[in-house]
Parts: structure tokens; sequence; C-alpha cells
């Protein structure tokens, strides 16, 4: 099965590719999408809730992290693939793209899934690098689909800025297979996830901090980690919607995998405070960074860019502060903020296109314009600020306590600080925009569509978790939890 959810979305991109009317090209996207939607979700529910620890082949794993990840990537993806088919039809009825490229875009956007599937199933590191540079490749002929001076500026900055840092990840890979290679005494190795755990106690551990530190800096990066975010606001504000979703809310999550994984080979070799540290300055240097450039922005899609920048520090000072509070607030946060920042760029999507622009100032009177899908987004601004019933308040609350009861009161203190400024500033940008008056030229009023469910369906996912969270869900997240704290495979 793990093999048909590779194939899929390929089988997908390659139908997308060729020569057909758009009608049958959303057809098949739809049908792929769904399709892979249902692998993605009965291969978790074998790894899981069947109680086996995994579900191995020759070169590819599903253990309880990567479910973590592949659920994200299952849900996201399938919603984002169903919301584009509408957001392109109405950019070829304004003249932005043409109906015959359509096919290449959704034949793109399926290999960007497959990759992104890739990354967190590979039991390889070579291959999982492979994996995270070809969603960088993918991903950025989507970031400058459209062809205009901008967006193809922001797709060369991404490609240069990206590939730059996964060559740092590649030296760390490189440093790793050096130190394994030194406990075999030069025999050949591979490098599988599984062999790497079971040597781990006997790697060296200044090439292991080492390797870690190229690792954080590479993956770092393409995680969107201050002072490396550099390329992810540029590219999330000029890709279309669908795609600036799935950049936020799957994209990062994967190279934050990979990082989680070398903090557990590295935690296994050298101890646990090593790339803890390292993880936790990063996550405070991530959120802190991001704040002034959140409270200052104009353009809405930048806005939702560098709140990813703070939400994926959070995660990352999740996972350094470990414990039970630390890894369970950063997996639920993890897919909190997937869930919210998804829900957030697609209807930002819809907006700016009503709008003709994405520039806040320019965006009044959006609960009058457009009430159904003004108030989803409204929903989710509060939601990704951390406000209750949502899920995203159990996340943050379980890393405050986590921070106060591990580290220290500085940084529980700074984190609530940060958390509460960026919420007071995100309040004032969604009156601005809901609560002023709408320009005389636009007709009021929307009506409901398939596409409002696609949207709502996240949004009750995480008012569900901050109100209830069900029996199953909690035992599945302790499984996780407790998977991270023995130290992974």
């Amino acid at each position: 099965m793990l093999y048909l959810l590779l194939a899929v979305p390929v089988i997908t991109a390659v139908l997308c590719f060729l020569p057909m009317r758009a009608s049958a090209v959303e057809k098949i996207n739809i049908w792929g999408a769904l399709l892979t939607g249902c692998t993605a979700i009965y291969c978790i529910f074998q790894a899981l809730v069947s109680g086996s620890a995994a579900v191995k082949s020759s070169f590819l794993v599903l253990d309880a992290l990567s479910s973590v990840f592949v659920f994200i990537i299952g849900v996201v993806g399938t919603i984002c693939c169903l919301y584009a088919v509408s957001y392109l039809r109405r950019d070829q009825e304004r003249g932005e793209l043409e109906q015959r490229r359509t096919g290449i875009f959704f034949g793109l956007l399926h290999l960007f899934l497959a990759s992104m599937y890739l990354a967190v199933l590979a039991d390889n590191l070579g291959v999982m690098w492979v994996a995270i540079e070809a969603t960088t490749i993918v991903s950025a002929l989507l970031v400058g689909f459209y062809g205009h001076k901008e967006s193809l500026e922001a797709a060369w900055k991404y490609i240069i800025i990206c590939t730059v840092g996964i060559a740092f990840a590649m030296l760390g890979i490189i440093f790793t297979y050096y130190a394994v290679r030194g406990i075999s005494g030069g025999e050949e190795i591979s490098l599988s996830w599984r062999l790497l755990f079971s040597m781990a106690g006997q790697i060296d551990p200044s090439l292991m901090k080492l390797a870690f530190i190229f690792v954080l800096v590479g993956y770092g990066t393409k995680a969107g980690l201050f002072p490396l975010h550099t390329w992810l606001p540029d590219a999330h504000s000029q890709a279309p919607s669908p795609v600036s979703a799935l950049l936020s809310g799957v994209l990062l999550n994967c190279a934050v995998y990979a990082i989680i994984r070398f903090h557990l080979l590295t935690v296994k070799s050298v101890g646990g405070n090593f790339s803890a540290k390292l993880l936790i300055i990063f996550g405070l240097l991530s959120m802190v960074g991001s704040l002034p450039f959140i409270l200052v922005q104009k353009d809405i899609k930048r806005l939702l860019a560098y709140s990813s920048v703070e939400h994926i520090g959070i995660i990352v000072l999740g996972v350094g502060i470990g414990g039970v509070l630390g890894y369970t607030g950063a997996l639920l946060h993890l897919i909190n903020h997937a869930l919210g920042k998804s829900v957030l760029f697609l209807s930002a999507g819809t907006l700016t296109q009503k709008y003709n622009s994405k520039l806040i100032p320019k965006m009044k009177g959006i609960g009058q314009l457009l009430p159904i899908t003004s108030t989803v987004f409204m929903a989710s601004l509060l939601a990704i600020g951390g406000a209750p019933p949502f899920g995203l308040f159990i996340s943050e609350l379980n890393v405050a306590s986590g921070g106060f009861a591990y580290v220290g009161k500085s940084v529980g203190f700074i984190f609530l600080m940060v958390i509460a400024i960026v919420f007071a500033g995100l309040i004032y940008f969604a009156g601005k925009m809901y609560f002023s008056n709408l320009p005389k030229r636009f007709i009021q009023g929307e009506r409901f569509s398939f596409n409002h469910v696609l949207i709502l369906l996240p949004l009750c996912l995480l008012i569900m978790q901050g109100i209830y969270m069900p029996d199953a869900f909690q035992s599945l997240i302790g499984k996780v939890v407790n998977y991270l704290i023995v130290g992974g495979i």
C-alpha cells in the first residue's frame, strides 16, 4: 500500500499532463486526489489503529511519527486539490490563466504531493534528501506558474536559497555516513533510518553534533526558521492560493520531519541537551523574529507567511522542550497549524480574487461582500492566533506548560508574550477588514457552495479538538509521544 500511496499521485500527474479538455483534467484531478487521500488514511489505519508498530517495505516505512505527517499531507492535500478546481476557473474568467494550462497545474500539484509523501515515508536519508529537493523544484514551478515578474523572482529566490540550504543538509548526511562507517570498520552500509537508530549509541558524538548543526541549518532553511526564512514570504505570497496552503500547511512540516528524525538520532548518540538547546534557541528566534514583520504587514498573504514562521518556531520549540508536554504540544500544533493555515490561505485566495488585490487596506467590508468566506476567514484567524475554543489554544498551552516545567520561566514568559502580541495584531487586521464599510462598486452576498464545505471541514476539526478530544485520538497522539520519548525506531 505504501508504494500505491506514491503511485496514485504520480499516475494522476501523468494523466493530467496529457492534452485534453480542462473539464476532463478537473475530473482526473478530483478522483486522483480522493483516491490518494483515502489510500493515505488506510495506510495510517494499518500503522496505528491496527496495533502494529509500523508498516514496512524494502525502502519505505510508515511508523508512528511519519503517520502524523502522512495524515497532514492526505487531509490538506486533498482539500487543496479539490479547492483548486473553482480557484482556477475564477482565474480563467479573470484572464489570469489560459485554460490549456490547467492540466500542467494539476499535474505539478500531484507531483508535489508525491514528493512530499516520499519525503516522510523514505527509510533512507539519501532518498529523503532527494525527495525534499524534489519538492523544491516542483513547488518552485508552481510558485512561478502565472509567469508574472514578481512570481518568477519569488520562484528563483526560493530555488536558490533552498538549494543552498539543502546543500548544508547534504553535508550533515555525509558526516552522519562517515560517523557510522567508522563503526562498521569501513564496510559498506546503508543510510536506513532503522539501521542508524540501532547503531546510534556507538556513533562518534563529535561527528554527530557537527552533522546535526548542518542538518538544522539545511532543513531549517526549508522549514522557514528565522533568520533562514527569507524565501518564504515571497514564495507564499506569489504562489496561487491552493499552492500557498500546501507550502505553509504541509511542505514546511516535511522539513520539520527531517529535523525531528535527526534530533532523535542525535539524542541517542550524544544525549538530550545538545540538539534540544539548539531547537529551543531557533524556536524562540523564529517566534520573536517574525513578530515585527507580522505587525507591519499590508499584504494579506505575506502576513500569513510570516505567521507560518512564528508557528514553525512554536513547533520546533515544543520538540526542543520535549517530554510529554513538549512533544504533545508540538504534534498537536503540527496538525492544527496545517489545518488552520490551509483554510486561511484558501479563503484569502477567494478574497484576493474578489478584490483583485492582496493589500489589506483595500480589502474593506469583507463581511458584507463575502459573508460566508469572510466569517470562516475570521474564525480561522482567531484559531491561528491561539484563541479558545480552537485546537491551537490546547497545543500552545502544552508548549507553554512544557517551557515553564522543563526549561525555565524565561522561556515560558517569552512564549506567552509573543503569542499575546501576535494575537492582538491579528485581531487588529481582522477587525479592519471585516467591520469597515464596503466600497459601493461591489455587489454584496455569496451563495453557499462546495468550496465552503472544504474550508469548513478543517475549521470544525479545530473546534472539535478544542472542545472535546475523542479518546481514540488522544490514544493515537499518546502513542506517537511515547514513540518520541523512547527515541524513535
